[in-house]
C-alpha cells in the first residue's frame, strides 16, 4: 500500500517544475522493479506532456528562445512522445515571431513524421521563405495549395508563390502579425 502511495504521488508531482523529484522518488521502488517501471513511465508521460504545454504557450506568446527550451526538455525526456503537430506548432509560430532560423530544426522534424501533411509542409514554407530558401518555399507551399481543400487558404498560399517568384516578400510585418490570430 505504501508503494501505491508513493506512485500516485509522484504521477501527480511529475510537472515540469518537479519532475526530477518525481523520479528521485521513484527510485526508493527499486524492491519493485515492475511498479518502478510503469511509475516513472506515467511520470516521464505526464511531465513531456507538462513541458510541451509551456512550450506551446510560450511560442504562441513569441517567447521563442523559451519555448524551444521546454520542447529540448520533453525531448530529452521521451523524444517519441512528440508528434509531428507539437513540433509543427513551434515551426509556425516560432516563424511568425520572426525566429525561423531558431525553429527550422523543429520544421523539418514536422515534416519528417508528416511528409504528406500539406498543413506541416507549409508551416515549413514560411520559415524556408523567412531564412531565404525562396525555392524550397515555393515548394512546400505548392504542396500545401495542392493539399488543403480551404479556398481561401489556397488562394492566399497561390499570392504568396506568386510573389516569392516575382522576388517580392509576402510576409509583412502585418500579415505575420495576422497569421498569428
Amino acid at each position: 500500500m505504501k508503494a501505491e502511495k508513493l506512485i500516485e504521488e509522484v504521477i501527480e508531482e511529475a510537472t515540469v517544475e518537479k519532475y526530477e523529484e518525481a523520479i528521485a522518488k521513484l527510485d526508493k521502488l527499486a524492491f519493485m522493479p515492475t511498479l518502478q517501471n510503469i511509475a516513472k513511465a506515467k511520470a516521464r508521460y505526464q511531465a513531456v506532456n507538462a513541458f510541451l504545454d509551456k512550450g506551446r504557450e510560450l511560442v504562441k506568446e513569441g517567447k521563442v528562445k523559451e519555448a524551444i527550451n521546454s520542447y529540448k526538455q520533453a525531448e530529452k525526456i521521451y523524444p517519441t512522445q512528440i508528434y509531428a503537430k507539437n513540433w509543427d506548432t513551434l515551426c509556425w509560430f516560432g516563424s511568425l515571431y520572426e525566429k525561423a532560423a531558431n525553429v527550422m530544426f523543429a520544421c523539418e522534424k514536422a515534416v519528417t513524421l508528416s511528409p504528406k501533411n500539406g498543413s506541416i509542409v507549409n508551416s515549413r514554407g514560411l520559415a524556408r521563405a523567412l531564412t531565404g530558401d525562396i525555392k524550397g518555399a515555393i515548394a512546400d507551399f505548392q504542396v500545401s495549395v495542392e493539399w488543403t481543400s480551404n479556398e481561401k487558404k489556397k488562394a492566399q498560399r497561390q499570392k504568396w508563390i506568386e510573389a516569392l517568384q516575382a522576388g517580392k516578400n509576402p510576409f509583412t510585418d502585418e500579415v505575420l502579425e495576422s497569421l498569428r490570430d
